[in-house]
């Protein structure tokens, strides 16, 4: 079974998932039809889509503001924001 990652840039919908807030993600999903998320990066094993991931946070400042959040769906809390994205 491959791994799938999809990477969240927009602002609000990163704080929502950060307060692990779904149904707030899901209306925010219902609300903004101008949200787009790009097709998901695929991986063979749990161990590439992390080495990918570790990729985007690589020379982030911590005390910055998340620009970009990875989603993975081998990551349980992630796969329900992750079916509300394929949903929509």
């Amino acid at each position: 079974m491959s791994i799938k990652v999809y990477i969240v840039e927009d602002a609000t919908a990163i704080d929502l998932i950060q307060n692990k807030d779904l149904d707030g993600f899901k209306a925010y999903l219902a609300e903004d039809d101008t949200l787009y998320f790009g097709e998901p990066e695929c991986f063979d094993t749990e161990a590439e889509a992390l080495a990918f991931c570790a990729g985007i946070g690589y020379g982030v400042d911590e005390r910055a503001p998340v620009e970009r959040y990875p989603l993975r769906s081998c990551e349980p809390d992630d796969v329900p924001f992750i079916e509300a994205i394929e949903g929509c």
